[in-house]
């Protein structure tokens, strides 16, 4: 499921023992320093599974980018590219409780979406506009990606939420996806058009 070592033991060692206070994380070197018998708990303690997802989360986010691509790159049986499973790291870092959370996150990064959560065919006409105002973009960036969509989508008189809720299902095939501009940055100009034209 992809439970960090760390929150496997910060987990465990709280199941019978207290640092004292409200305190859940907590390392394995503040253990050895708190740790005392009489702090210790004997009554029995059922097994939490979404106080550990939290822990093993707060350990994630903890983690620096680097070594989360490593233990992501390694849980996936270094399935996926490297350098991109790198780039999509702080896009998805604060959604993210296991690591087996990445791939649902990120499998569009990777492959064409196969499927849409919105029936598009009806925006066929808004889509080929979004393509064509795309692939006059010569600095392809998330932030002039975001403002080409907001300008086109105010001159078609779409509403932003409306807009950007199409381009993103275009895109990643998902209603909620990561942050859509920077999404479409990593995936590159070529890619995003291309997925855009599939739906023409």
């Amino acid at each position: 499921m992809g439970f960090l070592p760390e929150a496997i033991f910060n987990y465990l060692t709280l199941l019978g023992w207290s640092a004292g206070g409200d305190r859940e994380i907590i390392t394995k070197d503040e253990t050895i320093k708190l740790f005392t018998l009489e702090k210790v708990n004997t009554n029995p303690h059922r097994f939490n599974m979404t106080k550990f997802e939290w822990i093993n989360g707060e350990y994630i986010r903890k983690s620096q980018n680097s070594n989360l691509k490593t233990q992501i790159f390694n849980f996936y049986k270094k399935e996926y590219p490297e350098k991109l499973v790198e780039k999509t790291i702080p896009l998805i870092k604060e959604r993210m409780k296991k690591l087996s959370d990445y791939l649902p996150l990120c499998e569009f990064f990777f492959k064409k979406p196969q499927e849409h959560d919105i029936d598009l065919s009806s925006k066929k006409v808004l889509l080929k506009k979004m393509q064509d105002s795309l692939s006059t973009m010569s600095d392809w960036k998330a932030e002039k990606i975001g403002e080409t969509m907001q300008d086109l989508a105010k001159k078609e008189g779409v509403k932003t939420g409306e807009f950007f809720m199409t381009l993103r299902v275009a895109i990643t095939g998902k209603k909620i996806s990561p942050p859509l501009n920077e999404s479409m940055e990593i995936l590159g100009k070529e890619e995003c058009l291309d997925r855009l034209k599939g739906l023409l």
